[in-house]
């Protein structure tokens, strides 16, 4: 299967040029074939707003009480996952991070893990609340981001 992504216009799909001469070079190439055109609204990946509820609210919210409560990392994996995970250090946003995407994973539409960087808005909002509701479970609270936090883009950032 090839993609070519384009823009709807004015009721005609356009595409950039060289994604249009490339388009036009197949279709040739296939001329007299029988072929199948699908069409799908593409949706954007993660807001940098989804980013920064991320690390700047849920991860700094974590890392915050646990300097002030004195949680290490294996007390945090005792309170998260299991008791028997003893490190003694103290909870970075790397660890919180990589520890996040092991204990609320988010699968894409074909069925794949997924990371941040390459996750949708819908799928990046939904691991925001996965994660948040797993830290509430536990009695760690993360306050509620800006209301439109799941869709706000940065102006001129072209999402």
């Amino acid at each position: 299967m090839i993609e070519f992504h384009g823009q709807s216009q004015d009721g005609t799909l356009q595409f950039p040029k060289n994604i249009e001469e490339q388009r036009m070079l197949l279709l040739k190439k296939y001329d007299g074939k029988f072929l199948t055109e699908r069409l799908t609204v593409r949706r954007p990946l993660r807001t940098s707003q989804q980013i920064k509820c991320h690390f700047g609210l849920l991860i700094n919210t974590v890392i915050a009480r646990a300097n002030d409560e004195g949680i290490d990392t294996s007390s945090f994996l005792k309170l998260l996952v299991r008791d028997d995970l003893p490190s003694g250090m103290g909870l970075t946003s790397d660890f919180l991070h990589e520890l996040f995407y092991l204990v609320c994973p988010i699968f894409n539409e074909e069925g794949h893990r997924t990371t941040l960087s390459k996750m949708t808005v819908d799928e990046a909002s939904r691991w925001f609340e996965e994660c948040r509701n797993l830290l509430a479970s536990r009695g760690i609270y993360v306050d509620d981001p800006d209301k439109n936090w799941k869709t706000k883009a940065i102006p001129g950032s072209g999402q």
